[in-house]
């Protein structure tokens, strides 16, 4: 009884431990890359010029409500409620808007093609990118992972024949670098499967289950 009750406590655990799923889903059709990858270990610090032909994404902050406007260089939709349109391609994400921060990375090298073609594929309707170097910048802290050197180096974001076409939940993108290469970072909506931000843990149904036959376990060693 004591292996098995010791084995039911271990596994009510590994449940209630259990992390949700990032909100970058996959990339598909890759074409020109060496490959298109998600990484929950992103370089750093990220530097110019990594002359890997890899299209690199991962997550960045996820479900952060704006307390000040954002501003973006591409908008799913300049019509939006939440949109406020700057003109000559400048745009605000509103204050109070919920946003997730996604950052990629692409630079020729290695024997790849120096254009990319690819489907970004996220959980949840993509709002808008980041292109500008500037814009960058200032986003850094606001929506960049908090242990990661952006290092702010010039020539960062995409110029202006890159291609981000928006189709809800997914992006097509083709886009051709030379040095120091690519960046940029993707804007969408809530993401229903990013963790909780502010977690307060709330045991599922099944880990109510697990405990209270592990604590039955207990109860028959004391006896």
């Amino acid at each position: 009884m004591r292996k098995t009750s010791i084995a039911l406590l271990a596994l009510a655990g590994s449940v209630a431990s259990f992390g949700a799923n990032a909100t970058l889903v996959s990339i598909n059709n890759c074409v020109g890359a060496n490959s298109c990858e998600i990484t929950t270990t992103p370089p750093n610090p990220v530097v110019p010029n990594p002359n890997n032909g890899i299209l690199l994404a991962w997550d960045e902050v996820q479900n952060f409500t704006l307390t000040e406007p954002l501003r973006v260089d591409r908008v799913f939709d300049p019509t939006a409620d939440f949109i406020t349109d700057l003109g000559n391609g400048d745009f605000l994400i509103n204050a109070g808007t919920i946003v997730s921060s996604h950052y990629l990375q692409w630079d020729p090298g290695n024997s790849s093609a120096s254009t990319v073609t690819a489907t970004i594929i996220l959980d949840s309707q993509v709002f808008a990118f980041i292109t500008a170097d500037q814009n960058l910048f200032d986003s850094d802290d606001l929506l960049g992972l908090p242990s990661l050197d952006y290092n702010d180096f010039g020539l960062r974001g995409l110029e202006s024949g890159d291609l981000t076409d928006f189709s809800g939940e997914n992006v097509d993108i083709r886009w051709n670098a030379s040095s120091p290469g690519d960046w940029t970072r993707l804007i969408t909506a809530f993401s229903p499967s990013a963790p909780d931000p502010d977690p307060t843990p709330v045991p599922e149904p099944s880990t109510f289950l697990l405990f209270a036959l592990g604590l039955i376990g207990l109860r028959s060693l004391r006896r």
